[in-house]
């Protein structure tokens, strides 16, 4: 970890709004002049050290996770202005990723981050005066969940990294600090999970609406099975399906079958009518949100660094160049450009063609045709001008949540973990998600695995999901999907923007541990990586 890092932690100087949590916490005003030494004694304190592990979660510095998985897999192409606008994320899609990349780094960077705030929180929580019943166990569940997602983040990017789990004394031990295997970060994963289970609420006031719940970290859970079980398949990552836990209890699959019944049966979450009505932007933390990033514009910021970025700075990356003929739209950069294979995965008549897709030949006059362009936008998330913030970068302030886990993605979790041992029952719970949107009609006797996977991918385009999808299925099929997306229909103007690319499977979807990071460290502890990397 750097320097400036580790020693900026120290110091909470920043406990700022726009952390996935409720409205109250959206609406703190930053607290600065306290430092470790005077700190962590009241309940508003502990209050204050949560939100800013929240905002780790939350922040997206160049490397919002669900942009560039999307851009990775064959739901979007990179875009930008030309092939050098953010190179990062052009060689990350073109498989060029080298240990200098800045998006990599950010990402490392921001998962440390979050990882220290919670380290100094769990270690400092016993100085906290409590007086409210339970507050200190829910409190420490929400950190331990997000512990566990910086660490998800960590292990399915670089696999092998290093496992902090305390507030080391002085720099010089975080230099020496090994990398752990990914067993052993799946392993604290799990353990950390398991415990946010056991402490976080069923029920998540209105008022509190953003924060975790213990639904949210069972359908985490159940996300992160997937992924290893899918993951376990490539050798050399050392995983053994059915064999993830925390040396306890395993997280296999009856208890993922088990857990996600749990979220269904609890009543907690419900599919939204409509499905236009899920991205509406006044319709925000609905009864579909199982876990959901929260963004406002009440940090008003300027800076272009990305920590006291409170908006939805990423609805300006994926939005359209100098946009005419739609006053609604606010003009962006087109990167995370949505692929004719996304646009082809949906059947004649679905309505979530056109929630997911902003179809800019049609609904334009014009607009700056960059680089890659398809003609469509990521309808969802992108930039709107109608719901600027009062101040600061227009570009940082945008309040367009993230929805991170819906109701519909516990239930085809639900229908896929229980397609061999309960048929029907995974029909069943398939249906629901495919006759909100297609009506009764569209119900399906029997599915099968590539039914489900056709689902997710016309449910969650745009929202990040697909890569993950991807890669669990393999990597000979992950390859030839994204192959697939960059046939060019015939006759398309730009068709040179989509050639020189080579699929590197080896990569495994991960990305190389930053240099600075190598450079920071003392002389051989960071030295495993994916093959894709090994010797760059």
């Amino acid at each position: 970890m750097k320097k400036s890092i580790l020693y900026g932690l120290f110091f909470l100087a920043l406990m700022v709004a726009g952390s996935s949590c409720s409205q109250e916490f959206l609406e703190l005003e930053p607290k600065t002049g306290q430092v470790e030494a005077n700190y962590y004694k009241t309940e508003g304190d502990a209050f204050l050290a949560v939100a800013a592990v929240y905002d780790a979660y939350s922040v997206q510095n160049w490397q919002f996770v669900p942009t560039m998985s999307d851009i990775w897999s064959d739901d979007a192409f990179c875009g930008g202005s030309d092939a050098s606008d953010m190179s990062q994320w052009q060689d990350m899609e073109m498989f060029k990723m080298e240990p200098e990349n800045n998006s990599s780094s950010d990402l490392w960077n921001r998962c440390y981050s979050g990882i220290y705030r919670a380290n100094l929180y769990l270690q400092k929580q016993e100085d906290i005066a409590w007086e409210s019943d339970g507050l200190k166990t829910r409190f420490e569940g929400e950190v331990k969940f997000l512990r566990a997602y910086f660490y998800w983040d960590l292990v399915r990017h670089f696999g092998w990294v290093p496992k902090i789990t305390e507030v080391l004394p002085d720099v010089e031990e975080y230099k020496n600090v090994e990398q752990s295997t990914p067993n052993e970060i799946f392993a604290l994963i799990a353990s950390d999970l398991l415990d946010a289970v056991d402490a976080l609420p069923v029920t998540i006031p209105a008022a509190e609406k953003g924060r975790v719940s213990k639904g949210a970290a069972q359908a985490l859970a159940a996300r992160i099975y997937l992924y290893h079980t899918g993951m376990s398949a490539i050798s050399g990552l050392g995983l053994t399906a059915e064999q993830w836990s925390n040396g306890t209890t395993a997280i296999n699959k009856a208890w993922v079958q088990s857990a996600l019944d749990q979220v269904i049966l609890s009543e907690q979450y419900s599919l939204v009518p409509d499905y236009a009505d899920l991205f509406d932007w006044d319709n925000q933390n609905n009864a579909e949100a199982v876990l959901e990033i929260q963004y406002s514009d009440k940090a008003k910021s300027g800076d272009w660094g990305g920590w006291n970025i409170n908006g939805n700075f990423s609805s300006v990356w994926i939005s359209i160049r100098n946009p005419q003929g739609d006053a609604t739209v606010f003009p962006g950069w087109s990167f995370s450009i949505p692929t004719w294979s996304l646009a082809d995965a949906f059947e004649p008549g679905d309505p979530r063609k056109y929630v997911t897709l902003y179809d800019a030949e049609t609904l334009l006059t014009d607009y700056n045709r960059a680089f890659m362009n398809t003609g469509y936008f990521n309808k969802k998330y992108m930039a709107r001008a109608d719901y600027q913030g009062s101040g600061g970068d227009p570009s940082h302030n945008f309040p367009r949540n993230h929805m991170d886990i819906r109701f519909a993605d516990v239930l085809l979790m639900a229908a896929e973990v229980w397609l061999a041992d309960a048929p029907g029952k995974a029909a069943g719970y398939y249906n629901r998600v495919r006759t909100r949107a297609l009506g009764e009609a569209a119900a399906k006797v029997t599915i099968t695995l590539d039914d489900i996977y056709q689902e997710r991918r016309v449910e969650f385009g745009g929202e990040g999901l697909r890569k993950w999808d991807l890669l669990r299925r393999g990597l000979t099929y992950s390859e030839q999907m994204v192959n697939a997306s960059f046939v060019v229909p015939s006759g398309t103007p730009n068709a040179g923007d989509f050639g020189n690319r080579t699929f590197k499977a080896n990569s495994w979807g991960m990305f190389p541990i930053p240099a600075s990071e190598i450079r920071n460290m003392n002389a051989g502890v960071l030295k495993q990586m994916v093959p894709a990397y090994a010797g760059l």
